[in-house]
């Protein structure tokens, strides 16, 4: 190589250094904590995966989830709850669970499902964020046998 296209090479490289962007400079963020709310949220994602575990293979239920029903009480992240929206979302909720935990073997997918679709209505109100979470809880229903027709 020539000098020349040494130099030429050199420039080139300078040039592209000086429209590097430069790194940014670190911005401490102010995170708070989660809410208690938010973390009973988080027990609730955990114990739906768990109860559609057991409803598709067929188990007993996980233990009544008695934590739940502080929902209404638990103290929300500032800004993010309304009661007179949510309080009748949770109390459905509430109630749809009551009926998974009775619910004989047979009805136990449905009644699962109706669990996870009385958190998707509210999710859908309050909080959009866990949808896409909520929708992957939904034990898919086996397709009907077709009968013959005489």
């Amino acid at each position: 190589m020539t000098t020349r296209h040494l130099l030429v090479l050199t420039i080139l490289a300078l040039c592209g250094l000086a429209f590097v962007a430069p790194s940014p400079t670190h911005v401490p963020q102010d995170l708070k904590p989660p809410s208690e709310l938010a973390l009973l949220m988080r027990n609730m994602a955990s114990f739906m995966d768990t109860a559609k575990s057991h409803t598709v293979r067929g188990i007993d239920r996980p233990p009544y989830p008695e934590q739940f029903k502080k929902m209404k009480t638990a103290t929300p992240t500032e800004g993010m709850v309304e009661h007179e929206v949510f309080d009748p979302f949770a109390d459905f909720f509430l109630t749809t669970l009551d009926s998974y935990y009775k619910a004989k073997k047979k009805d136990r997918v449905q009644r699962y499902n109706a669990l996870v679709q009385a958190c998707a209505n509210c999710h859908m109100q309050v909080c959009p964020g866990p949808l896409v979470r909520i929708k992957k809880m939904y034990v898919p229903l086996p397709e009907p046998i077709p009968t013959k027709k005489n």
